[in-house]
């Protein structure tokens, strides 16, 4: 016996094997093959591989030149195999395009030398017949010249043929030429010509056509009638398959998918239009879709149109995955034969696609292929000579995207429907009786076989003609016809709302039990129809379609007594039929190809809207229901596999079985061991079986099917049918009966017009059902509470919850009406129209989601970044960067906030990959139109999006897995994954990207429940100082999120995984991650961006079920939108600043601690951290500098900014001024900072006065002046010094709020005379003392005056009643030693305190040196600087204000004594206000103003505090009565005021108003009166039925009656 070749081949690929890919070397690589190359090279293929390459020619060149081809397949020298499509590469269409020619033949020595090593490459050419044509114009080729890059605006040398026309222009164009033979003819090149009659004498499928100067993969058409140069889009009718072509090129290419890769470029996905780009008439892909069955688009490889020969390998890799994968999608779509009656193939039948204007052909041996991207499609089918097919329903899914439809033609001459049966028409008659088994004659059980059974069948059809149809739904191998009978009250009529039932016998040939049965079942119902009530009623209510046998020819094989062997049991091809249906699993040599009988049960199937059936089998007695099969290769029994429905099919299986009275008992057959509780099983758990009829009806139809064995023995005798009839008849019945189960009803518009194609969803049921084209459904449900969803596109998605009892059995009716949908108009108002966010057909592919991603940064170019491929981390996980341009108008000075945003870190949790990609175009597209929240977070942002981390887990994961099977896979995700060290690629590629930017916060979202998570997720990690910020974010996601926030336990009620969810199934509200029980997230991302970057991270989790469906996904959409903004607003809530060195130069790499938490300043010395609102302190510490802790208060949704000044460990450097160079300093402070600084000249002085409030007079002053050269320069430094840190320093923000500091010096000239010796102490006491200084109408207004001279180290202080409060003053300056004083003497001596009577009140005179311009200014200064801040932070005393009782300033000379047990301090003043010094304690306030009776007021003095004291003084003179009168009249309203005023302050028993170091609550011209007279006058107001109660608005302690008070007329 001889065995061909590539048998042997096929065989031998069919072992697994161990070998590697064999990968083309760098030096095959690196080189050009000339047109001398070809041929040797061909030929050497041929003896290489002579089962596998031909090198042929198809015509020649204007030079003459061959125009090779290699064809790659198996058998290449023999006829092509019926239904092997025909696949071609035309390259080097212009010559001088020339890499598109290298991989030509890079990829068909790639598929030689893998064939039998690769799966992929195998199934490829035992599959696929393969064209390769390197080049089509090889003279221009031999013209061109390397490196000679071009443009495509330029032709370029050899991009013409040797007639000088362009290839690619040279073709018949549908919109410029006829269609006649001289039009398709005249004027076409050699090599067009050639090209033309290769295409159109071949059925090639599939075709790729490669050029050069641009990286785009580019579709039909390429012109439009218009010829508009570019912007055109011209759609073909296949427009929608033409671009899942492109888009499987450019997805699968390394560089094509990002579009913008050459000058110029900017096409999204890397795909495009090619009249939208530009109009080309004349081209050859327009060519093939026109005048051919082929499909064929045009790539775009490189850039350069003839790169060097060194770049080549790079583009083999770029190219080599598009290339396989594109050839692979010739399999996509529907394909067949076209046959007629006889099996004969009919040519030239037309295969139309409802709704796609494009028709193909089948060949000559009725062969067709009809590319189809993923959809429902209707074909129909006509050939001149033959009745036109019946409509053919074709669904593609993304699990099946191919399918066979063999179609049969019926001649118009030959009758469509014979019998031999002559008798006549027999009309219902009622008044024949039935017998006691239900019949009118008994059945006689025999076996029959094929003539008997058409002969049987045509009888009932024709005796009971007005509820019976007959008729055929194919063909088996053998020719015979598969009959089935329809059995209704309105048979060939689909009734509205009735359900369709089928049973189908004898798929195995030999299990014979079900064949017989059913023909006795055809009979029980024709005769009982009309006489027994419960057949009447099942033949009224349901259309029943019954199909004995399945499998003719098989039958005809079998053996009366077979008890189990496999005689028989396939079809006439020795196929297994319950092997041969495409499966969700496995694709093999079983059911790679449907068998004529497979091929008629699909079609039968997917015609009739049927909504339950059962499969008649032999060999056990069992009822047997999905899953048939697992996903894991190796289980071949005893692991249960259960569909969505597996409650339903349970309750299905068991109406069977339990009606039957032995299958219930489960008993096993002989010799087997089987054992089934109540006789059923699923059907993996018994044995898995691949390619089974139940699982295709289910997956891919609306019908449930189960499969009943009924008997040990396959074909038994024919004296046992009895038996069987009467074991089987009742279950029959009951389960027919079945179909009425679970809800049914109509699904209709707004206008009462049905709903086509709309999904019905069980909540919790991964199994969605469709509406017929009426609007209707059935959706078998087992008895309880389901939540039901009805959607459709253009239609909102409605619901409702109902309760199935299936008593009867009867159908709970459940009508939906569909409003149209309104996501369109909720897009244009919320998401800016973007359509693309609107998609909710499935979920995108890893792939998808770096086109996603190109695509966005190639629409928001301007803000949007690409992260993908461009470094290490980038190649495992892609990513994408949001942020302004630093020189937009946009931007400004206050950093960014770098907020990280996660998806899919756990793959079986994929919600966030689209919520992400959404929120990216959303955000690109909110700032290019302007909107203000966009515009607002990006301002202060800049967001970084991994939308799809665990990308290998993804894979592995199916839609609908609504929960883990085990909670340990949560291990193997890369969420779980970090760990120390890190391992997981995806997890090492976020810790790449962390390491790199500093994050502020960071958010994942993730399913799993519907909480959001906080760290520590692990248990026992301790407390976390960050804790309020973590809790902060929570909420800001959970208080925004609409079902979240408003419901108390979102996932309760739940129907996953056809379980309800008990209440607490989930954590609820905002979680610490180690609370939930078990613990779940080990290895979190969450705990490793805290511990490891001090990232705060928080992870939302938005839905119950982990991988909701696909059409859920516009509904997460407009959940999470407004959270996750929200979120990402935060960036604006928090603290910011820079920090300044003293010089006022930015400090880099200064540390922030906050919150427990480090940021470091950048180059700009600037820092930001989001806070919540609350009051908080940073730290912040650098080298070589003092450290400073700060307090700020942070308010909602504003960014508080605290600028920091840090102060040198170093000496200052300073050096002396003249006058001019010091009153120009202290000039260039009020230019820089005129809101807070005024320049004052005072008795020839210079006076700097510094406030919070230049236009108050009411706060305390202070008084800082310099005497002599180096007094004054010590002032002009504090004058500095303090203006350039209000709000950059907290101390002394607060002294500036508190009262106006007067810094001056005289304006003298001061000789220079530098001293580095040390000096006499001199003695100063005769000099001008600073309470000399009449810098006030009032020489005792100042609060506090301090003098700085030189000349001597003494302090002087004043005696008597202020020397107590200026001894802690002056003390805190007598730590200096008398080496910084320069002081000749004792060393180490320190400073003495004089007491003279020459300084009055509260001042004192410090002095800095020995001599009088000492060399070490500049640690005087510091040591000076810190004395005197120190100072005044202790400052503590009284503030008296003085008012008449009418609430008016009292301007009159004043005498107040001050005094306690142990001292008296006595004032005298002629104004309203005095400030004075006092030591902390309670004190008596005697005040006595001239006019005026005497008051008292008592007040405590604490440290650090100024107390303000308001005092009302009594009138001691009478006023006449008619001007009491006249006063009133005229000032009623104030004194009211006045009155409540003083209420004001006597409800707070310590209202005297106090200023200390610290922020102020209260505003600044708040005083108080005595109690005393504050009860007195609340009673006078009650008398005159006045409220004295107030308001406290806008949180302020004063009220507007004091304002109006205390404003100075």
């Amino acid at each position: 016996m001889e065995i061909s070749v590539h048998c042997v081949l096929l065989v031998l690929v069919l072992i697994p094997s161990t070998l590697q890919e064999i990968r083309l070397s760098e030096s095959d690589l690196a080189k050009y093959h000339s047109y001398e190359d070809l041929e040797p090279e061909g030929r050497s293929l041929e003896n290489k591989y002579p089962n596998l390459v031909k090198l042929r020619s198809i015509g020649k060149s204007v030079e003459g030149r061959e125009l090779y081809v290699f064809q790659v397949t198996l058998g290449v020298g023999e006829e092509r195999v019926v239904g092997k499509p025909m696949f071609k590469w035309v390259a080097n269409m212009h010559g001088n395009e020339a890499v598109g020619r290298q991989m030509v033949i890079f990829m068909t020595q790639y598929l030689l030398s893998n064939y039998g090593i690769e799966d992929r490459v195998t199934r490829l050419l035992n599959n696929t017949d393969i064209w390769l044509m390197p080049s089509l114009n090889p003279d221009g080729f031999a013209a061109g010249q390397e490196g000679d890059c071009g443009n495509l605006q330029s032709g370029g040398a050899g991009r013409e043929n040797a007639h000088r026309q362009d290839l690619n222009r040279n073709f018949p164009d549908q919109y410029r030429d006829g269609q006649d033979q001289n039009s398709l003819l005249t004027g076409r090149e050699p090599e067009t010509l050639a090209a033309m009659t290769w295409i159109v004498s071949n059925p090639f499928v599939l075709s790729g056509n490669l050029h050069g100067g641009s990286v785009v993969a580019s579709y039909p058409f390429d012109d439009s009638r218009s010829h508009i140069m570019e912007g055109a889009y011209s759609a073909a009718p296949d427009d929608g398959m033409f671009k899942y072509l492109a888009i499987v090129y450019a997805s699968n290419h390394k560089t094509m998918f990002r579009g913008n890769l050459c000058e110029g470029d900017n096409f999204p996905g890397g795909i495009t239009n090619g009249a939208h780009w530009y109009d080309v008439p004349g081209g050859m892909e327009d060519f093939n879709y026109l005048h051919s069955n082929c499909f064929e688009i045009t790539m775009e490889l490189s850039c350069c149109k003839y790169p060097r020969r060194q770049v080549l390998p790079g583009e083999w890799s770029n190219n080599k995955e598009s290339m396989l994968a594109y050839m692979e999608s010739i399999h996509l779509g529907v394909s067949g034969l076209v046959q007629d009656e006889a099996g004969e193939a009919i040519n030239k039948a037309i295969i139309s696609v409802v709704g796609i204007n494009h028709n193909i052909t089948s060949t000559e041996r009725g062969e067709y292929w009809r590319l189809l991207p993923e959809g429902e499609y209707t074909l129909v089918v006509s050939a001149v000579g033959y009745e036109t097919s019946a409509p053919q329903s074709v669904i593609l899914s993304k699990t099946s995207p191919s399918k066979v439809l063999n179609i049969q033609l019926v001649k118009r001459s030959v009758q469509t429907e014979t019998t031999d049966i002559t008798e006549t028409p027999e009309p219902t008659d009622t008044s024949l009786r039935l017998n006691s088994d239900g019949f009118l004659t008994s059945p006689d059980f025999v076996y029959h076989h094929y003539d008997d059974l058409h002969n049987y069948m045509s009888f009932y059809a024709h005796r009971f003609p007005n509820i019976t149809r007959l008729y055929t739904i194919g063909k088996s191998v053998q020719g015979r016809d598969l009959f089935a009978i329809e059995i209704s009250d309105k048979p060939g009529v689909h009734e509205l709302g009735e359900p369709e039932f089928k049973y189908v016998g004898n798929m195995h040939g030999n299990e014979v039990v079900g064949r017989e049965i059913l023909l006795v079942l055809i009979k029980y119902l024709c005769e009982g129809y009309g006489r027994n009530e419960r057949v009447t009623k099942i033949v009224d209510s349901t259309r029943i379609h019954i199909l004995p046998t399945m499998n003719p020819d098989g039958f005809e094989n079998g053996r009366e007594g077979d008890r189990q062997s496999l005689v028989g049991r396939p079809n006439a091809n020795n196929k297994d039929l319950n092997r041969n249906f495409p499966d969700q699993f496995f694709t093999n040599e079983y059911n790679s190809v449907q068998e004529p009988e497979t091929a008629a049960i699909m079609s039968w199937s997917q015609q009739y809207p049927f909504v339950l059936s059962a499969n008649l089998h032999g060999g056990s007695l069992v009822a047997n229901y999905p899953f048939d099969d697992t996903p894991n290769p190796t289980e071949t029994s005893g692991n249960s596999y259960p569909s969505p429905d597996e409650e339903t099919f349970v309750y299905l299986a068991k109406i069977y079985s339990l009606n039957h009275p032995r299958m219930k008992l489960g008993t096993a057959c002989p010799g087997s061991g089987d054992h089934f509780e109540s006789g059923i099983t699923n059907g993996a758990n018994w044995y898995s079986v691949a390619g089974g009829m139940q699982d295709w009806n289910y997956l891919n139809t609306n019908d449930f099917e189960i499969t009943l064995e009924l008997g040990c023995i396959k074909y038994p005798e024919r004296k046992n049918l009895p038996t069987f009839w009467q074991e089987n008849k009742e279950s029959l019945l009951k389960y027919m009966e079945a179909v009425h189960i679970g809800v049914k009803g109509f699904i209709t518009d707004t206008n009462n017009n049905p709903v086509v194609n709309a999904s019905i969803t069980v909540e919790g049921l991964d199994h969605d059902i469709r509406s017929t084209a009426e609007g209707e459904f059935w959706r078998l449900l087992a008895p309880g509470t389901y939540k039901i969803t009805v959607s459709a596109p253009f239609y909102n998605p409605t619901s409702q919850t109902v309760e199935v009892s299936n008593i009867e059995p009867t159908a709970t009716v459940l009508n939906f009406t569909l409003s149209p949908d309104e996501s369109d108009l909720w897009s244009k108002s919320n998401d800016f129209n973007l359509v693309k966010n609107l998609d909710r057909s499935s979920y995108m592919l890893n792939d998808d989601i770096k086109s996603a991603i190109a695509d966005i940064e190639n629409s928001y170019s301007s803000l949007a970044e690409a992260l993908i491929n461009e470094a290490d981390w980038q190649m495992v996980v892609p990513g994408l960067r949001l942020a302004l341009d630093p020189d937009s108008a946009l931007t400004d000075s206050i950093p960014k906030v770098k907020i990280l945003l996660v998806g899919g870190l756990y793959g079986a949790q994929p919600i966030g990959r689209e919520l992400l990609i959404r929120l990216a175009r959303h955000i690109g597209e909110g700032v290019k139109v302007g909107d203000n929240v966009i515009t607002m977070i990006l301002k202060n942002a800049e967001i970084y999006i991994l939308p799809a981390v665990d990308m290998n887990g993804f894979k592995i994961t199916e839609e609908s897995q609504c929960s883990y099977k085990d909670v340990s896979r949560m291990n193997q995700e890369t969420g779980n994954l970090f760990s120390d060290p890190v391992k997981d690629p995806a997890a090492r590629a976020v810790e790449s990207l962390m390491s790199q930017v500093q994050f502020d916060y960071a958010l994942s979202i993730e399913g799993n429940g519907m909480f959001v998570r906080y760290p520590w997720d692990t248990p026992g990690s301790g407390e976390l100082e960050i804790t309020g910020v973590l809790e902060h974010l929570a909420n800001t996601y959970l208080k925004s999120h609409p079902i979240m926030y408003n419901t108390s336990d979102p996932c309760q009620g739940k129907n996953i995984n056809g379980k309800q969810l008990e209440k607490e199934t989930f954590p609820m509200g905002s979680v610490e991650g180690s609370k939930i029980l078990p613990t779940l997230y080990t290895n979190s991302f969450l705990d490793f961006a805290w511990k490891n970057f001090q990232v705060p991270a928080i992870s939302a989790h938005i839905s119950c079920c982990n991988f909701p469906k696909s059409k859920t996904i516009l509904d997460y959409w407009k959940e999470n939108m407004a959270p996750l903004l929200k979120v990402l607003s935060r960036a604006h809530q928090g603290v910011w600043g820079t920090v300044l060195d003293a010089q006022n130069k930015p400090i880099s790499g200064a540390s922030i601690k906050l919150v427990g938490r480090t940021v470091m300043t950048g180059s700009d010395g600037k820092f930001i951290s989001v806070l919540p609102a609350g009051s908080f302190k940073m730290e912040i510490s650098c080298k070589e500098h003092i450290t400073k802790l700060v307090g700020f208060s942070v308010t909602d949704d504003l960014m508080t900014r605290r600028d920091v000044i840090l102060e040198s460990r170093a000496v200052s450097n300073l050096v002396y001024h003249n006058l001019t160079q010091k009153t120009t300093s202290l000039n260039s402070l009020v230019v820089q900072y005129p809101s807070y600084v005024q320049l004052l000249k005072m008795e020839s002085n210079t006076v700097l006065r510094i406030s919070k409030d230049l236009g108050s007079d009411n706060r305390p002053p202070i008084l800082l002046f310099g005497f002599d050269k180096l007094g004054s320069e010590i002032a002009v430094n504090l004058a500095e010094f303090l203006t350039t840190r209000m709000n950059k320093d907290d101390m002394i923000t607060v002294l500036l709020e508190t009262y106006d500091l007067y810094v001056g010096f005289p304006d003298l000239e001061y000789p220079s005379s530098s001293s580095s010796e040390p000096c006499s102490e001199q003695d100063r006491r005769e000099m001008k003392m600073v309470s000399e200084l009449k810098m006030h109408e009032d020489r005792f207004k100042c609060l506090l005056s301090l003098g700085f001279y030189s000349g001597s180290s003494s302090i002087f202080i004043p005696q008597g009643e202020d020397a107590s409060g200026m001894k802690k003053i002056a003390d805190g300056f007598q730590g200096a030693s008398s080496t910084l004083a320069r002081c000749s003497g004792e060393p180490g001596a320190g400073r003495t305190v004089t007491p003279t009577s020459r300084i009055s009140g509260p001042a004192a005179m410090v002095g800095l040196s020995c001599c009088s311009q000492p060399d070490n200014l500049g640690e005087i200064w510091d040591f000076t600087k810190m004395c005197v801040v120190e100072s005044l932070v202790g400052v503590q005393g009284v503030h008296i204000h003085i008012f008449d009782t009418a609430g008016v300033e009292v301007n009159a000379k004043s005498n107040i004594t001050i005094h306690s047990n142990k001292t008296r301090i006595h004032i005298l003043g002629e104004r309203s206000d005095v400030w004075r010094l006092v030591p902390a304690g309670f004190w008596t306030l005697e005040i006595q103003v001239e006019g005026f009776k005497p008051t008292s007021v008592n007040v405590t003095v604490y440290p650090g505090e100024v107390r303000h004291i308001r005092a009302r003084v009594e009138s001691s003179s009478r006023v006449p009565v008619l001007a009491v009168f006249a006063f009133l009249a005229t000032g009623i309203t104030v004194c009211i005021l006045g009155y409540l005023s003083c209420k004001m302050d006597s409800r707070n028993p310590k209202s005297e108003r106090s200023y200390s170091f610290k922020p102020l609550k209260r505003k600044d011209d708040l005083f108080s009166d005595d109690s005393e007279d504050d009860l007195q006058l609340d009673e006078d107001l009650k008398r005159m039925g006045i409220d004295t109660d107030y308001q406290n608005y806008s949180g302020s302690e004063s009220s507007d009656i004091e304002d109006l008070l205390l404003t100075k007329p």
